[in-house]
């Protein structure tokens, strides 16, 4: 049963992350994610994705963890932190 609701959970993320947009919260949340982007590959990304409660935006964070040794996700990570930053609010 509850892997069942572990699996439909990730299948609702992954549907979800086909059609991604860039979370939008706050500025000064929005700078430490893009710093922790640069230093810290997907990890502002994923508290991006918490804080918005979008599972999509977390699973995105860990794939940028998981690639950056492939300096792929290390670039995917800070374009994405430069997004988060762009579309900040207030």
């Amino acid at each position: 049963r509850e892997v069942a609701a572990t699996m439909e959970v990730l299948t609702e993320a992954w549907e979800d992350t086909k059609g991604q947009k860039v979370p939008s919260i706050a500025k000064a949340w929005a700078a430490i994610c893009l710093l922790l982007n640069v230093f810290l590959p997907g990890v502002g990304s994923a508290v991006a994705g918490i804080m918005e409660k979008r599972w999509s935006t977390v699973l995105i964070g860990v794939l940028q963890l998981a690639t950056c040794w492939f300096i792929v996700g290390w670039i995917w990570s800070i374009y994405w932190g430069y997004l988060i930053a762009y579309y900040s609010t207030g």
